[in-house]
């Protein structure tokens, strides 16, 4: 993360933009991007058959939806039940 500053900054604003030293606007834009990389999505990439694909386009398509959404919803919904699940147990172990 890049180190910060605690001095004020002096700007103005000139109509809808803010008028800055150089210093600043590259400061804030390499913030932004670093942010913008902190936050980027995640690709999963996954190796199923046919039948696998076509039950979950299926059901997608029952449900109304795009077979990816869907597949994102139910894995997100079991992993979060899994966890619960897990926790659970753990828990009346101990």
């Amino acid at each position: 993360m890049a180190k910060q500053n605690d001095e004020p900054i002096d700007m103005r604003i000139v109509a809808d933009r803010a008028d800055e030293e150089p210093e600043v606007s590259e400061l804030v834009t390499r913030l932004e991007a670093e942010a913008e990389r902190e936050i980027a999505d995640g690709t999963v990439t996954l190796r199923w058959g046919r039948d696998q694909i076509a039950v979950v386009k299926r059901a997608a398509s029952l449900m109304g939806i795009p077979y990816q959404t869907y597949l994102k919803q139910v894995v997100f919904k079991q992993a979060l039940a899994d966890i619960e699940h897990a926790e659970a147990v753990f828990a009346h172990r101990h």
